[in-house]
């Protein structure tokens, strides 16, 4: 099992009561959110429910060490720093992101984190349609170019 990255890019507005429920079962209810989910077949399920609305990659070392340094929260105000670390137990971003993948740990089972990311729309806009799944040409649903999209929302 790995973890999977997955950002939402539509919202939730005119979508059916199933999918806005596996969204914010999944912890990305809002636009342009993203969370950290194991890669199980429950979450998959979900996932393929809410695919014309949400796009998942896998998660890398380096692009959680970067979501957790730049837009890590640990409450609504306070961002992820060096006093919240330590006081978790960490002494860097590095430590934590790599602790997460080798115990295939979601973001909501972290104790003291937000359990999603609040990102920014990306540098540059979208390339390709934001319409249309990964295999037609588009950004939607299992994508393995998102994590080049997620670097410019960070």
């Amino acid at each position: 099992m790995t973890l999977l990255l997955v950002v939402n890019l539509h919202g939730s507005i005119n979508s059916a009561a199933p999918v806005r429920k596996a969204l914010s079962e999944l912890w990305v209810a809002k636009k342009f959110s993203a969370s950290v989910v194991t890669d199980d077949a429950q979450t998959v399920g979900m996932l393929k429910l809410c695919k014309d609305y949400v796009s998942w990659c896998p998660l890398e070392a380096g692009l959680l060490a970067d979501l957790l340094k730049k837009r890590g929260m640990v409450s609504t105000t306070r961002p992820l720093d060096q006093g919240s670390l330590k006081a978790m137990g960490y002494k860097k971003h590095e430590d934590l992101a790599a602790r997460m993948l080798k115990d295939q740990v979601r973001l909501s089972a972290v104790a003291g984190l937000l359990p999603y990311f609040r990102l920014a729309p990306p540098r540059g806009g979208f390339k390709i349609s934001m319409r249309r799944q990964a295999t037609e040409r588009g950004v939607l649903g299992n994508n393995p170019k998102l994590d080049v999209i997620v670097r410019r929302m960070i």
